[in-house]
């Protein structure tokens, strides 16, 4: 039997055809376009830091950045300064930075922007362990900047007023005071009060070290200190110890610390108690624990 195939069938059979084929090229340019877009956020910032970080790079001045960069430095920059620009012609930009925060592991860290300014997503584990934050601040935090005029910082998007004041005295070359007592939460929402400089850096020694990052020991309340010009304040709760950030914030001539009145207790991490009587048998305490 012979079969006639009209033309109406053809042509039905050919946009059946087109429709597939069209389906199929537009299924294969979905899968690369995200597959592109993937590459584009993770593989690809990473294979274009690692150009910059090869390529022969020229210091260019900080006013070089894009203005897209601002975006970063108002963001999770906003703790952080320029020191150095060094530009990868074509390429980006590998910035130097320096922070006041010292709740970060370390002081300095490098950063990369792309030609239009956007900060490219950095896994390198070494850089990223610099920025690394051992600890978050409880603000309120003060510093005493060197004019003696102090900045009080309220939240994490306060940090930009400690640039500005930078920015507005050029010729200032010392970096501020942060005012002690502060306090910090630990990553297990421990909140520790830390009463001098000695303090926090056995924190961020504790830190880097892998080891618990709590205090020793901690005073038990009420405890009070002489001021240098002889004033007395007391400690009733953790609160109180704003006094003497208070006193600081007044006096930022002030170079001697607050002197502790002895004799105090304190209580260890394991909950036993001792009572101090003189700064020799508190230095004891803390060696003890180192």
């Amino acid at each position: 039997m012979r079969t006639t195939i009209s033309k109406e069938s053809i042509l039905k059979s050919s946009v059946l055809f087109l429709t597939i084929s069209a389906f199929i090229l537009s299924a294969l340019l979905f899968t690369s376009c995200s597959e592109s877009e993937g590459l584009d956020i993770s593989t690809s910032d990473e294979v274009l830091i690692s150009q910059i970080e090869s390529a022969a790079r020229t210091v260019v001045d900080t006013s070089s950045l894009p203005t897209a960069t601002t975006t970063a430095f108002n963001g999770d920059l906003s703790d952080s300064f320029v020191e150095s620009v060094a530009l990868a012609s074509g390429l980006g930009y590998k910035v130097s930075i320096l922070t006041d925060n010292e709740s970060r592991s370390e002081v300095s860290s490098d950063v990369f922007f792309t030609t239009e300014g956007r900060q490219l997503a950095d896994s390198n584990e070494r850089r990223k362990k610099r920025r690394h934050k051992c600890f978050q601040f409880v603000f309120p935090i003060d510093f005493i900047m060197p004019d003696n005029t102090s900045i009080t910082l309220n939240e994490k998007a306060d940090w930009m007023l400690i640039r500005e004041w930078y920015t507005a005295n050029p010729d200032a070359t010392e970096r501020p005071e942060l005012v002690f007592p502060v306090d910090l939460t630990l990553k297990d929402g421990t909140v520790q009060t830390l009463i001098d400089r000695g303090e926090l850096k056995t924190i961020k020694d504790s830190c880097k070290k892998g080891k618990d990052k709590r205090k020793c020991f901690k005073l038990v309340l009420p405890v009070s200190f002489t001021m240098e010009d002889a004033s007395i304040i007391t400690v009733t709760e953790r609160a109180d110890f704003k006094l003497l950030r208070e006193w600081k914030k007044a006096n930022p001539d002030a170079t001697v610390k607050p002197a502790l009145n002895y004799p105090v207790d304190i209580v260890y991490r394991n909950a036993t108690t001792a009572t101090i009587n003189d700064t020799t048998e508190m230095q004891a305490a803390k060696d003890t624990c180192n």
